[in-house]
Parts: structure tokens; C-alpha cells; sequence
């Protein structure tokens, strides 16, 4: 079976990431081979859609896996995404891995707007329903995988058909280096005898600082939390200007670290070192931040957000707290760290689901979904 994977190919990107990891897999199953067309970010002339939709159709594949996040195509504003002029050009039998589910109202954030004129004008927006389903339903409209099943019931309660959208869960890599040194990393930061709970990854406002600030000062003082992780880009940076303006504000300020970019061996280290990671996020649909931590068997404080809780429902490993509640995330988080015994149990539970949910288990999975398109069949996993 030949694979055409349209996807992002950045060095920093998630998605590109998981992609990456995702193709690998599937090339050591014995009669699969991907080939990568990579994803120009952002709206593009239609001439250039019209090119790469040629190469794809003439490429031999029997089957196109898009990897589908909003931005790729120009965003969610009215007529900004190209995506739909694109996938009408593929004659192809096609799959497409949806990374945002999120309503147009919940993308448009009308629920936080204060704004009087800015809220008006976003529910005249979604007054406009062939705009509305041209984010809601058009672009998943096919043989859909979705990380979650809180994700499959929304597209399905949109008005998907029920046996083409299947969950298919978010892989666990294996480790980026195995030259891991807890001690290095203490000692170029100077953390000797502190423990730290880590959040991983890019920094984005989806990850839930501000939450753990509210609380660093209620946990034991030889406690660090280390925000291990920059800007994706430049459009990130003036949030983690923000950040950072926040942290140093605070009365927690020298009991917070931000280490910026890290190469593959820096990120082994932190999480060798690490007590604790956390992974508070006020929205997410799957998360590198989570997995790469349970490839290293750390225990993990994790937001009640439905990717996480599918987590648990599959192996019990991380510890929940609810979503947004400062009280119940500071009760578990020092509960955790005063119970070693915990930490360990949680830390066994989370390399068992790495063994469980391997990129080689996700690859079998995702093959099956193949099988499924080209079979015409419905999907069978939940």
C-alpha cells in the first residue's frame, strides 16, 4: 500500500511531529510505504493547490492521509481557508486526521468575549451557516480520524456520519535520547536539591501557566517549576513576552524557570529530572506535552480535558485534576508530592500505556483505517 501524507514537515511544529512519527511506523509495517507531500502553511494561490492536487492524483498512491489543523490553509475567518477549493482537486480515496475539533464558536472564543462590538459582530458570524459548516462539518466530511472520543461524539452530534469518523489515539514515541543525565540538567541551572515539576513544549496560552502560578507559592518551598520549552514562532512571541512579564511580577518569581528552546538530549535531561510534570491546559485535543512525558514514565498532573481523560480510561496514569479549578489542582498536586509511593505507581502506570500505545500499535491501527476507506466499510473503533 503506497501512502501519500500531506502534512506540515517543520522542525517545530507538533503536528509535524506526530506525522513524522506516525510515517516511520507505518513504513516498518511490512507492505506499507508513505510518501510525504509537504503542507505550504497558509492560504496559497490556486495554482499552487491545483499543482501539489496533480502530483498527489498522479503520484500511484491508494490513499491520501491529510493532516488537517485550521491554520494550514489560511485559518477560520470567512473565505481565509483554501482548504476546500484543495481537497475538491484530490480524486484519490482520502483520510484525513483532524488535530482541531473545536466548534467555530468555541475557535472564535464567543463564550470569553467582552468586547460588546467584537461579540456582536462573532455571533453575526455564526448566524452565516454555510460559514459556520465550512469550520464545523465541510472539512471532516469523509473517512476521519480524531484523537479522542469526546471528539468522534462531537463531529457525530454536527452530523457526520457516525461510521466514518474513528478514534485513533496519539502515539507514544520512544525516547530522544537515551543519554538522559538528571544531573546535567540540575547543574547548568542551578536547581541542586530542588524538585521540579516540569511543563513541556512550545509555550502557547492554551497551557496553563498562569493556573500553576496562582498556586506555586501554596506548594513546599524546595519545589521549582521548570517551563521547559520557547516560542514555536514569532506569533508566539509576544505571549511569551507576556509570560515572562507575568513571572517576573509574581511573588513566585524565583521559584520559576523558563529554559526557552531544547534540543533532544536538553529535553531527556529535564525529564530525568523532573519530580513531577504537568500538563494544566485549558484546551487541547492531544498533546505532544503528555506523551513524550509517559515515554519516560513520569507521573503527571493532567486537566480533566477529554484527550487526557481517554488517557486514563486506557490505562489509569495520570493524576486529574478538574479543568480550570485552582482548589483541585492544588489539593492533588500537593497530595502527589507528599506521597512518594504515588509518584511511583503513577510513574509504572505511565510506562505501561507507553508499551500499550507504541507509534507501531498507532501505525496497525491506522492501517486499519485505510483498509476500512478502501473497503467502503464503516469505522469500528470508538
Amino acid at each position: 500500500m503506497l501512502v501519500a501524507m500531506v502534512t506540515t514537515t517543520g522542525d517545530r511544529c507538533g503536528i509535524a511531529a506526530y506525522t513524522r512519527a506516525l510515517s516511520d511506523a507505518l513504513n516498518n509495517l511490512p507492505d506499507v510505504f508513505v510518501e510525504v507531500f509537504p503542507i505550504t502553511e497558509g492560504r496559497q494561490p490556486h495554482s499552487h493547490y491545483e499543482a501539489l492536487a496533480d502530483r498527489l492524483n498522479s503520484s500511484g498512491a491508494d490513499i491520501v492521509h491529510i493532516q488537517h489543523e485550521h491554520s494550514f490553509w489560511g485559518g477560520v475567518m470567512p473565505n481565509a481557508s483554501a482548504f476546500a477549493e484543495f481537497r475538491a482537486l484530490i480524486t484519490k480515496p482520502v483520510v484525513l486526521t483532524a488535530h482541531t475539533t473545536y466548534s467555530l464558536s468555541d475557535l472564535l472564543r464567543v463564550r470569553e468575549e467582552r468586547r460588546p462590538v467584537k461579540l456582536i459582530a462573532k455571533r453575526l458570524l455564526l448566524l452565516n451557516s454555510r460559514y459556520r459548516r465550512s469550520v464545523d462539518t465541510d472539512p471532516f466530511n469523509g473517512r476521519t480520524i480524531v484523537h479522542t472520543g469526546a471528539a468522534r461524539d462531537e463531529l457525530i452530534a454536527r452530523g457526520l456520519t457516525a461510521g466514518k469518523v474513528c478514534v485513533v489515539p496519539t502515539g507514544v514515541p520512544a525516547p530522544v535520547s537515551a543519554s538522559a543525565s538528571a544531573e546535567r540538567f540540575v547543574r547548568k541551572y542551578g536547581l541542586q536539591g530542588k524538585r521540579l515539576l516540569v511543563i513541556f513544549g512550545y509555550i502557547a496560552p492554551n497551557k496553563g501557566y498562569e493556573l500553576t502560578l496562582s498556586i506555586i507559592n501554596r506548594i513546599p518551598k524546595d519545589v521549582v517549576l521548570v517551563i521547559a520549552g520557547g516560542a514555536r514562532n514569532s506569533d508566539m512571541e509576544p505571549y511569551v513576552a507576556s509570560l515572562s512579564s507575568k513571572i517576573a511580577e509574581s511573588a513566585a518569581s524565583d521559584r520559576v524557570l523558563v529554559t526557552g528552546y531544547l534540543s533532544d538530549v536538553e529535553i531527556a535531561d529535564v525529564m530525568a529530572a523532573a519530580t513531577l510534570v504537568l500538563t494544566p491546559h485549558t484546551q487541547a485535543t492531544g498533546s505532544y506535552s503528555v506523551t513524550l512525558p509517559i515515554t519516560y514514565g513520569k507521573a503527571i498532573v493532567a486537566s480533566t480535558m477529554d484527550c487526557f481523560v481517554d488517557i486514563n480510561r486506557r490505562v489509569n496514569c495520570l493524576e486529574l485534576f478538574i479543568s480550570g479549578d485552582v482548589e483541585d489542582y492544588s489539593r492533588k498536586l500537593t497530595a502527589l508530592l507528599g506521597d512518594p509511593g504515588r509518584i511511583y505507581e503513577r510513574e509504572q502506570q505511565a510506562l505501561e500505556y507507553a508499551r500499550a500505545y507504541s507509534w507501531d500499535a498507532v501505525a496497525r491501527i491506522t492501517r486499519s483505517v485505510y483498509d476500512a476507506e478502501l473497503g467502503g466499510e464503516a469505522a469500528t473503533n470508538r
